[in-house]
């Protein structure tokens, strides 16, 4: 455990460094980030850090923010990835105890009909249809997910669906808020939280009035994964962490 923590805090470190640094390359698209984040954090390989990156402070406090939450939702991936079947409610509740900053376990059928959920019901009215769509470059077994608003606050969904020759058979949907996760993480105030079209959390930060606001992130996150904005003298930090398909972005102001 504590080798894999290292690797993935010399990937993301290096990772932010090399975007900050201005290197004509650091622009990745979609496809390579999530391979990045498969292949050295959710399904953690040998990595070269012979090479010492060196990283301002603000560069430091945005590792240090992301890692922890990284490493929860990593955990919730494998966890997700490695099940052979679709749990009983017993090993349900089981998986809730695994990952306390769950709202719950839900089993979807391929029209989008809940069945059955630990809790019975969700708190927050969600859609489920989203999940039943394969995303490009995807393939059927992988995992999905989608974040939606509500009264309640964003709800983050990942799916992990169970297939009988290519063909789905049911949706097995964690659901979570995500301001759950910031225990896990150091000073979460400091830190902006969100995805291409709904700000999960702001922290003590004026999102309005920082750099993050006047962004298209739905153009930006096309093309680009990580960088710094500044807007009236101010400068944030940014790198994205997918959850499944959906680009997730963290920011700290810069220093």
């Amino acid at each position: 455990m504590h080798n894999c923590t290292l690797t993935a805090h010399a990937a993301l470190a290096a990772l932010i460094a090399f975007s900050l640094a201005g290197c004509a390359q650091v622009h990745e698209s979609y496809k390579s980030t999530r391979q990045f984040y498969h292949t050295h954090i959710n399904r953690p390989a040998k990595l070269a850090v012979d090479d010492k990156v060196l990283l301002d402070n603000s560069e430091q406090r945005l590792v240090h923010r992301v890692m922890p939450i990284d490493e929860e939702l990593a955990r919730l991936e494998k966890a997700l990835d490695a099940m052979a079947a679709p749990p009983s409610a017993e090993e349900a509740s089981a998986f809730l105890g695994r990952f306390p900053w769950l709202t719950g376990l839900y089993m979807v059928a391929p029209d989008g009909t809940l069945g059955a959920g630990v809790p019975g019901a969700p708190l927050k009215q969600l859609d489920f249809s989203p999940l039943l769509e394969v995303a490009p470059k995807t393939v059927p077994r992988d995992l999905r997910s989608c974040v939606q608003d509500s009264s309640f606050g964003p709800e983050v969904l990942i799916a992990r669906p169970f297939l009988q020759e290519d063909k789905l058979v049911v949706l097995l949907v964690a659901a979570f808020d995500f301001r759950a996760l910031l225990p896990y993480a150091e000073s979460p105030g400091e830190m902006v939280v969100r995805t291409a079209d709904l700000l999960l959390w702001s922290g003590d930060i004026d999102h309005a009035s920082s750099p993050m606001a006047d962004v298209d992130w739905s153009s930006m996150l096309k093309s680009r994964t990580h960088g710094k904005l500044s807007k009236n003298g101010s400068s944030m930090v940014w790198v994205t962490r997918h959850i499944a398909e959906t680009p997730v972005v963290f920011a700290v102001a810069a220093q």
